[in-house]
């Protein structure tokens, strides 16, 4: 008897690319965010300490207020993407 291959692909309900799209933006907002934090320490301490002067304490100073920002909107649009996946659902199963 031949046996068909499904590899489950009828169980999957959303497409692999969501998941993979939805993982990468959390991964970029993890690490924006990190980033930020660490820039924001780092410019503290090497203020305080004297070390860091001129240009570079600026593009260090100026980091946060550019990440973080576009750590939100990132956020947003994954809640967005997450909202509108449930909502298709939801009217597929009704």
């Amino acid at each position: 008897m031949a046996k068909t291959s499904d590899s489950g692909a009828a169980k999957r309900k959303t497409p692999i690319s969501d998941n993979r799209v939805d993982s990468t933006l959390a991964a970029m907002i993890v690490g924006i965010i990190i980033l930020s934090v660490i820039s924001m320490i780092f410019y503290m301490i090497g203020t305080s300490g004297g070390w860091m002067t001129g240009m570079f304490a600026a593009m260090v100073w100026v980091l946060p207020f550019v990440g973080l920002p576009i750590a939100i909107i990132l956020m947003l649009t994954v809640l967005i993407r997450v909202a509108v996946r449930r909502s298709r659902a939801n009217k597929s199963q009704s």
